[in-house]
């Protein structure tokens, strides 16, 4: 929520935002205790948990999105002993193939799940594309943050996350499928992997592998887009992706999702950002009475526990994502103003 009111505008020294990013530090997981420690023992805490006092089990996802709002709220945070703490510990959990899972380091023997005591074939956590672009967007958002304002990371740490960058765009590079899409593996689905990936690729452009990369995955994206202006994707994409990927009944959190990922490349007056958009200004039918309080129905499951066997409604989804997605738009609109009134200057 704390990146949802950043993106959108809230003045950043709102109470409120100010109490939420206290209560996210609060939570940094830094004791002794670890299961993750048995394959990374030189590894130094310093993640954050899915669940409340689960604290053996700190996830790398949610790590990475406790270091995008701390640094979205604060970008003076980048120096700040919680982000670099969370980076440090990130960066230990890097799986040998290039990529991020969940919980787990190189737990990747999938052969595992084939057995008769197998529970949900989810034994395994090996790296999947969404957690590895959430990862990248986090540390290209924090070396783009300290270069932006003047402030020095630790050269070796820079160093570090730089090399960790470069190997998780060849993981990237290996998993993108024909269709030019990016399997999601904790939220529904190919919409989820594609915009989590472009919106990390979008710090590295400079490498020409990102430019192959980013072409088709926006290309998918925009030909998964539905008439009504919006996009979904079912449950039964992870059972048939063939059929399913990328299809089904518009939703506003997916809706957000394939706007991201369309706004890293796309400019904000694209046709089929301009859809979304619609969209989701056409559905914010969730009025408080009363009140100019707004969010949007979602009926749909769009969170994964495991895939083919438990979904999550996360109640919270259909409205940050949204918040995020037209806050991303409106600044986007600003810059292409700024930049169409300097190019009239330049003219005169």
């Amino acid at each position: 929520m704390v990146q949802g009111l950043c993106d959108a505008g809230v003045d950043r020294h709102d109470d409120r935002l100010d109490m939420a990013v206290e209560w996210i530090k609060q939570r940094q997981i830094l004791g002794p205790e670890g299961d993750w420690r048995i394959y990374g023992p030189q590894v130094t805490p310093g993640g954050f948990g899915f669940e409340y006092h689960n604290t053996w089990y700190p996830d790398i996802d949610d790590t990475v999105a406790a270091i995008l709002s701390l640094v979205r709220h604060d970008p003076a945070a980048v120096t700040s002993e919680p982000v670099l703490a969370a980076i440090r510990w990130v960066l230990g959990m890097q799986n040998k193939d290039g990529g991020w899972a969940g919980f787990d380091k190189d737990n990747n023997q999938t052969w595992l799940n084939k057995l008769p005591v197998a529970d949900l074939n989810n034994l395994c956590d090996p790296s999947s594309p969404d957690c590895a672009g959430h990862v990248i967007e986090a540390f290209g958002l924090v070396m783009h943050t300290a270069r932006g304002i003047g402030l020095h990371l630790n050269p070796w740490l820079e160093i570090q996350m730089t090399a960790a960058c470069d190997r998780a765009i060849g993981y990237l590079e290996r998993t993108q499928e024909a269709t030019g899409a990016w399997y999601g593996r904790w939220a529904v689905n190919y919409v989820f992997g594609t915009s989590n990936v472009l919106n990390g690729l979008a710090y590295f452009e400079r490498d020409a592998r990102v430019r192959t990369m980013q072409q088709p995955a926006i290309g998918w994206l925009k030909m998964m887009r539905n008439a009504d202006g919006g996009w979904g994707e079912s449950v039964l994409s992870y059972r048939d992706p063939a059929q399913h990927a990328g299809r089904g009944p518009s939703t506003p959190s997916q809706t957000a999702w394939a706007l991201m990922g369309l706004l890293t490349t796309c400019a904000p007056d694209d046709a089929d950002v301009l859809a979304g958009v619609s969209y989701l200004l056409r559905t914010q039918t969730d009025v408080r009475p009363n009140s100019s309080a707004a969010s949007w129905p979602e009926r749909q499951y769009t969170g994964t526990g495991f895939p083919n066997h438990f979904y999550i409604g996360y109640t919270l989804y259909r409205h940050y994502f949204p918040l995020m997605a037209l806050g991303r738009f409106v600044s986007a609109s600003d810059l292409e103003s700024e930049k169409r009134c300097s190019d009239e200057k330049l003219r005169r």
